[in-house]
């Protein structure tokens, strides 16, 4: 006899010291039909975020202990040093930040990252309508961010003197950036990794592209046109610094390549 088999409950960890506003939220989304465990302050927040795993954290700013600026630094950290683990694939974990005076914080907030903030007081629908459009854009990172799109050991990404169309995320896999030099024969400039972008030279020069790119692995990548760039850069600020230092990385790795190759040409 077959059974249907329920989705397991996504889970989510509040943190408020208002005991009134913790239960008031608890209530809300358990009847939106997720797991609730709850938390006093930062500290109870820390403790419980690093022995479990959650989907998404809502957290008051004003606690004792450790205000919700610094668990959301703490949350952020820890995300960042599970990802460092190989055959790690956890995602940032979204954040909805809720107070009465967010204006105190502006400074801070705008220096967070994967946050949203909630102002009091809020509806019930404001709450579920958030978590809901946060966990699916977690889950779904293509539907904000561009068009999935696998390649497999030896294929061709991208290749130098293309018409440039779009940008390139490394969400899975490795690849090889290459460019011919003066005896047209190719030249690795360097190896691009998951959480580095990559297509990004011609495409923000308005030309062709200046180098091909080889997939030396499976490779799992989302795609980023330049119709949707200004309203997923606009969305995930973060993205800026990833561009800014794959750029600059780049660079470096060109640099390089040139000194090796006068070098080379002396000798």
């Amino acid at each position: 006899m077959e059974t249907n088999k329920q989705k397991p409950k996504q889970k989510i960890l509040i943190v408020d010291d208002n005991t009134d506003l913790l239960e008031m939220l608890s209530e809300i989304l358990i009847r939106a039909g997720f797991k609730i465990v709850t938390a006093t302050d930062g500290v109870d927040g820390s403790f419980k975020f690093s022995n479990e795993t959650f989907d998404l954290v809502i957290t008051d700013i004003k606690m004792p202990k450790k205000d919700g600026i610094q668990l959301v630094q703490f949350i952020h950290n820890s995300d960042s040093k599970m990802r460092l683990k190989p055959g790690n694939l956890k995602k940032a974990t979204p954040v909805i930040l809720i107070s009465a005076s967010i204006e105190e914080y502006r400074m801070d907030i705008d220096l967070l990252e994967n946050i949203q903030v909630l102002n009091k007081p809020f509806s019930p629908k404001e709450v579920v309508d958030l978590v809901n459009s946060l966990l699916d854009k977690k889950s779904n990172p293509s539907s904000s961010s561009g068009s999935l799109i696998s390649f497999k050991t030896g294929d061709y990404v991208i290749k130098e003197g293309d018409v440039c169309n779009d940008v390139f995320y490394v969400k899975e896999g490795k690849l090889n950036v290459v460019k011919k030099n003066a005896e047209n024969i190719n030249v690795s400039i360097c190896t691009v990794g998951a959480g580095e972008m990559v297509g990004e030279m011609g495409f923000l020069l308005n030309r062709t592209r200046t180098a091909s790119v080889v997939a030396l692995t499976d490779s799992v990548l989302i795609s980023i046109p330049k119709e949707k760039f200004e309203s997923v850069m606009a969305d995930l600020p973060k993205w800026f610094k990833l561009l800014f230092e794959t750029v600059t990385s780049r660079l470096d790795s060109t640099t390089k390549l040139l000194v090796e190759e006068k070098s080379k040409s002396k000798n």
